[in-house]
């Protein structure tokens, strides 16, 4: 079920909010190798009215089931970030120049059914690494065997390389004398 909020009513007598609340994670639309060990994702959102939209800072407290991108273990990755975002009541040209300001802006398109869902859904997925590691000294999987290194050392990698070295023959003439 999709949050929306009336930013135009919710900020016409006061210059900002501050709320808390839960969003159901399977609510959220994210592709189906998202999951996650609790059922809500807790939201601390406060948005400041500016003349020119909405300055809006979303905290975000949850977990995501993801795969290692080294040994392939599952593990669970914290979102506890805090992410500021500019919503513009007006868009930009499409010939002017971006700058590094602009890239924390989002187009309104609608004051009074502004979908907070998909907001933390984009989040969500941008706080979400392309290659995902359990540990940043993860050693992932062995090319020879496919045993995990981290909880196994398994020397096939030394005796492939020492055999496929084309310094191998090398290696004789040494033996040789």
């Amino acid at each position: 079920m999709a949050v929306f909020l009336n930013l135009k009513k919710e900020l016409k007598d006061d210059q900002f909010i501050e709320k808390d609340f839960s969003v159901s994670f399977n609510s959220l639309s994210l592709p189906e190798e998202y999951s996650s060990d609790k059922k809500n994702v807790d939201v601390h959102l406060y948005i400041i009215k500016e003349k020119e939209g909405y300055l809006v800072s979303l905290t975000i407290n949850s977990n995501i089931k993801l795969e290692c991108g080294r040994c392939l273990e599952p593990f669970n990755m914290d979102l506890n970030e805090t992410s500021s975002i500019f919503l513009s009541k007006k868009k930009l040209d499409g010939d002017s120049e971006l700058h590094e300001e602009d890239l924390i802006v989002e187009y309104l398109e609608d004051e009074e059914h502004f979908n907070l869902s998909e907001l933390l859904r984009e989040e969500i997925l941008v706080q979400t690494p392309m290659k995902p590691l359990c540990d940043e000294n993860c050693k992932g999987l062995c090319p020879v065997c496919g045993g995990n290194k981290n909880s196994k050392q398994c020397g096939c990698e030394v005796e492939s390389d020492e055999n496929l070295s084309p310094f191998a023959k090398l290696r004789t003439l040494l033996e040789k004398k």
